[in-house]
């Protein structure tokens, strides 16, 4: 593949990569994905994450605690994450939101404990990645009078077109993955169809969520290669054409931080 292609959601730092991290970056560029960024879910990920960041020239991070470790967040968690995002490849909070499928921690925890990070992430005005799932009838009123960053972005978006609409009129972007390669997904295809190529990024959140062709098996940041072909066909593109309308798309959304390849 001749295009250039960046993974904005990937989590390198799960123990599924433990053994071969270097390996799984060579394949990414190989297939064509030249970037990554790694997203911490609790702050011993956020940790690891800035690790690999600093080690791996290709890689880089986003810091932050995920709704289902709200009962791990203290704020000296918070003034780290603060300090965190100072750092030249940390680009900044996610991943943070909601998570109702799962009842990990209690509703109104997850919703302190994500406020006050998308706080954080308007004062310092850094970018955003949100994990919301089956709880957008919570998200929305959560946000409604809080001051909002200016680049926010729903990741592995599995909303329809309504949750859509409302999030675009409100400056949202979105982020999908192998999800939309699924059959079944014929909804989250009509989503993206409609949402402007504009606010859309590629993402593989492995080692979850493996495209078609590759269910069953550890997803890797090589697998966008495989997802933009459905994308392309979805915004009746080609694969050049998107994967340039991608890129900036990233580097229009994450700032200068993320070097040009």
């Amino acid at each position: 593949m001749s295009s250039t292609l960046i993974d904005i959601h990937a989590h390198l730092e799960d123990e599924k990569f433990s053994e071969d991290v270097r390996e799984t970056i060579e394949r990414a560029m190989e297939a064509g994905v030249n970037q990554i960024i790694n997203v911490g879910c609790s702050m011993p990920e956020s940790e690891k994450v800035i690790k690999i960041s600093q080690e791996y020239p290709q890689c880089y991070c986003l810091v932050g605690v995920h709704p289902h470790n709200a009962k791990e967040f203290n704020d000296v968690d918070l003034a780290k994450i603060d300090e965190y995002t100072k750092l030249d490849k940390v680009l900044g909070i996610g991943e943070i939101g909601l998570d109702y499928f799962y009842d990990f921690a209690p509703k109104e925890l997850q919703i302190e404990v994500f406020q006050k990070q998308w706080k954080l992430a308007a004062s310092l005005d850094v970018p955003v990645e949100l994990h919301i799932r089956d709880a957008y009838e919570d998200f929305f009123p959560a946000i409604s009078n809080l001051p909002a960053p200016t680049k926010k972005l729903l990741h592995c978006f599995s909303g329809d077109l309504e949750i859509a609409k409302k999030a675009l009129d409100l400056g949202f972007e979105f982020s999908i993955g192998g999800v939309l390669t699924f059959p079944k997904s014929e909804v989250t295809r009509e989503v993206f169809k409609y949402i402007p190529v504009e606010r859309i990024h590629l993402e593989t959140d492995c080692p979850y969520l493996a495209p078609q062709g590759k269910r069953g098996k550890r997803n890797e940041p090589a697998n966008v290669s495989i997802t933009i072909e459905t994308l392309a066909k979805v915004k009746n593109l080609s694969v050049d054409e998107l994967s340039e309308i991608l890129i900036d798309n990233a580097h229009r959304f994450f700032g200068k931080k993320l070097g040009f390849v």
